[in-house]
């Protein structure tokens, strides 16, 4: 499988991966805000096709948000989705300077926490950390 990455995708493609997973899809407008505010997109294709994905929203300080880390089904457990997140890390220790820190966030989709336990990432809560919580909003 011949997989090569880009840093972006379509309006229709975002939609297409987030659907596959089974989450909400979103507006148009809610997307174009989407690729405008976010600070990284790494996108893997396959034969020119969109099959995994994952963005970064950060303050450009220390806070990085990984979001949208979505491999299609018939792609997962092929490596896909450690290479996105590779490429995810390398961006953000790629902003640090000498004797700096950055603290990476995520929302793990239940069931997958260990696969981000790979990266270092911690469950919450632990010793140090409460719960993470989130909240949909409507109107």
């Amino acid at each position: 499988m011949d997989i090569n990455f880009a840093d972006n995708i379509s309006l229709n493609d975002y939609n297409f991966l987030r659907n596959s997973v089974n989450w909400k899809l979103l507006s148009q407008r809610q997307i174009e805000n989407i690729f405008k505010n976010s600070a990284y997109f790494t996108v893997a294709t396959v034969e020119n096709k969109p099959v995994a994905m994952a963005r970064v929203i950060t303050d450009g300080g220390y806070i990085y948000f990984v979001a949208d880390v979505i491999v299609l089904p018939e792609y997962q457990g092929h490596g896909i989705g450690r290479m996105i997140l590779t490429n995810v890390m390398d961006y953000i220790k790629s902003n640090l300077h000498e004797g700096e820190f950055a603290l990476a966030n995520l929302m793990s989709v239940k069931g997958k926490e260990t696969f981000y336990e790979k990266f270092g990432f911690q469950r919450r809560p632990n010793n140090e950390f409460g719960d993470g919580m989130t909240q949909w909003l409507v109107k």
